[in-house]
């Protein structure tokens, strides 16, 4: 259980509305996804394992066994928000470990689609009200960052580097809305340190230190907005990339808790 729990009264109520489950039912491992799918976690826990966890709204979930490991795994929705609520309803369950997973846009030359990315940091440019009000360069050169030093990234690194897989690295802004996500405002980002976008980390990386529970976040690159925009078709090679990488996010995640000495059973 973190610390710095919600004052929003009675904690099984609070969960069973948000989680649709009892506390007890979140294993201490937990990944958080903004948009993957249940079904590509589900077909790897032991079968006679899974419990559902069932909501009336907020948050998708389930709690099953894997290697010998509890893992639970919820869906927020994306956004920042989502992140950070459902680490604060978490933290009064016995989570104690937290894993993002998603995907981030690179602003690298460096970097293909289908790489595997390790943020660093992210930037708070969270709220798509302040970019309305403020200029861009302002809004990007004013953010603070986080850093991703939730004592999980050294063991993650360490467990993709035995799975043979080559890893980027790098600072990411959290940005607020992808329509905003110009050529020009991207420049902005680029030049201002980042290696990549994406919506959710610096709520993730906030508020899981905040409520002192363990972190890290696993990425990997799903376009390459200066090179060419999200919304242009992606060529044979770059979909085939996207379709290896995605597959393989979810059972690295459950793989990470299951085949490490990282919480209890």
């Amino acid at each position: 259980m973190g610390t710095n729990n919600p004052e929003l009264g009675d904690p099984r109520r609070v969960v069973g509305v948000a989680l649709g489950c009892a506390p007890e039912d979140i294993a201490p491992n937990v990944i958080i996804t903004p948009f993957m799918p249940l079904r590509a976690f589900r077909r790897h826990f032991d079968a006679d394992s899974i419990k559902e966890l069932s909501p009336p709204f907020f948050f998708d979930g389930l709690t099953g066994v894997r290697g010998g490991k509890r893992i639970t795994v919820i869906r927020t929705g994306i956004g920042p928000s989502r992140v950070g609520d459902c680490i604060s309803i978490l933290s009064m369950t016995p989570a104690k470990n937290l894993l993002f997973i998603g995907a981030v846009g690179s602003l690298s030359d460096g970097h293909q689609i289908g790489d595997i990315f390790l943020p660093s940091e992210a930037a708070d440019g969270e709220g798509y009200t302040r970019y309305l009000r403020s200029s861009f360069s302002e809004l990007v050169a004013s953010a603070a960052r986080v850093s991703c030093n939730g004592g999980l990234e050294g063991r993650l690194e360490k467990f993709l580097e035995v799975e043979g897989l080559n890893v980027k690295r790098g600072p990411v802004f959290t940005i607020g809305s992808i329509t905003f996500e110009s050529n020009e405002n991207l420049e902005t980002i680029k030049d201002s340190g980042f290696d990549a976008i994406e919506m959710e980390l610096s709520a993730f990386f906030s508020a899981a230190a905040h409520h002192d529970l363990g972190f890290a976040a696993l990425t990997y690159i799903s376009d390459l907005p200066l090179r060419s925009s999200l919304w242009d078709e992606k060529s044979d090679n770059e979909t085939k990339r996207l379709k290896e990488t995605y597959r393989s996010i979810p059972i690295l995640s459950m793989d990470f808790f299951s085949s490490s000495d990282i919480g209890e059973v």
